[in-house]
């Protein structure tokens, strides 16, 4: 019976010692969890605040306020503070800014972030992937010139959202074919739906993938290419035969 007792006596202050370390420890956690989350919250609140610093400065008109908004950006990407989703929206902005140096500034920011974090690469490959793609444009002569903006002219407004073509510029090189180069491996397929659509309309051109050929290539933004008139003729649709146009397949 003094055993019996003795048992349940031991058992009553292991159940009570258990009971005490239980409440010791919800008296620690509960104010450590509450200091977590207002830190997180704070934290998060700062982050909102920075991106809004960063976008008003970005969008001002004043290009002092603007640079030090790209440095801010620059600032922000290289410690994980832009979302892909805010990358791709001021990349949107500077590519249909009137300021011409915007969209540049901004992206030798990402290219610099991207030295120091390794995340902002992917970020930025994503991100420009949701941009029309920008396609720069060399010819030999006015009349190369003349037919390819009227090739721009005639496209449908879906196909035309497609593509941006920030300039057409003269250049000699001695190409006797047509050539749209990709400067990404992963840009190919995309050459590939830019060049069937050239083909399409009676526009002879090769796809050329300059990532293993040209050493500049690595510094060249994604989804960023160049067409290259050779010594080809013409399109029918430039020398006033009538040709229907038709839209580019999706890349695979």
């Amino acid at each position: 019976m003094a055993e019996s007792q003795k048992a349940s006596e031991i058992r009553e202050r292991a159940r009570a010692w258990r009971d005490l370390m239980i409440q010791m420890t919800a008296t620690i956690m509960i104010p450590l969890t509450i200091a977590g989350m207002g830190l997180y919250y704070t934290r998060w609140q700062q982050n909102v605040n920075d991106l809004k610093t960063m976008i008003d400065l970005v969008s001002d008109e004043r290009p002092e306020r603007q640079k030090y908004g790209v440095a801010m950006f620059e600032y922000l990407l290289k410690n994980d503070k832009v979302p892909v989703e805010f990358v791709a929206a001021q990349l949107d902005y500077a590519n249909n800014s009137s300021d011409p140096q915007l969209l540049g500034a901004m992206e030798r920011a990402l290219t610099a972030a991207a030295q120091t974090n390794t995340n902002v690469q992917a970020v930025f490959k994503e991100a420009v992937e949701r941009l029309p793609s920008r396609v720069f444009v060399t010819v030999l002569n006015e009349q190369q010139r003349a037919c390819f903006s009227k090739l721009l002219t005639g496209l449908k407004d879906t196909d035309g959202a497609a593509i941006t073509v920030p300039s057409i510029a003269m250049a000699k090189w001695d190409g006797k074919v047509n050539e749209i180069r990709a400067m990404k491996d992963d840009d190919v397929p995309k050459a590939e739906a830019i060049a069937n659509w050239l083909r399409s309309i009676g526009f002879d051109i090769e796809v050329v993938n300059l990532t293993n050929r040209w050493s500049g290539a690595k510094k060249v933004r994604p989804n960023t290419f160049e067409i290259w008139f050779g010594d080809k003729d013409l399109p029918p649709i430039c020398t006033g035969k009538d040709v229907t146009l038709a839209s580019p397949p999706p890349a695979n």
